[in-house]
């Protein structure tokens, strides 16, 4: 495994697979697995109760959509929640992406992400392709 998703490229890689460049576009077709934080499940789900993310379908429809593709999820563990206490003093304090950045840099992982804040960071490798989602996909 070389490349971790962020959240927001793993909701588009589903909903809007037409916004990736096409180098990003592909690695994730390649057939190598990706990783996926387990805390992205969980801000995808807080995403869809605020109404910041939405689509077709219920939540646990996407996530077997989402799911089903070449991915393994990663589990937290004592060394990546030990790495997001690590990281800069000025990286940004959302705790969804300490652990993703955590995450990639305790595994060597490269984090495919359209963060700018994450990739200005140089906390972890980073794959970065710039993104400005609409309305019903904002972050």
């Amino acid at each position: 495994m070389t490349y971790i998703l962020d959240t927001a490229p793993w909701i588009n890689a589903v909903t809007l697979p037409h916004v990736f460049p096409e180098r990003v576009r592909r690695m994730l077709e390649a057939p190598e697995k990706k990783g996926l934080c387990t805390i992205s499940l969980l801000e995808t789900a807080i995403l869809h109760r605020l109404r910041r993310l939405e689509f077709e379908g219920t939540l646990r429809e996407f996530f077997a959509v989402g799911l089903a593709s070449n991915l393994q999820l990663l589990e937290l563990t004592p060394a990546i929640a030990a790495t997001t206490n690590e990281l800069p003093d000025d990286f940004p304090g959302d705790p969804f992406d300490r652990t993703i950045v955590a995450t990639a840099a305790a595994l060597n992982l490269r984090l495919i992400t359209a963060d700018p804040a994450i990739r200005d960071a140089k906390a972890c490798e980073v794959e970065y392709y710039p993104f400005r989602p609409s309305r019903s996909h904002r972050r």
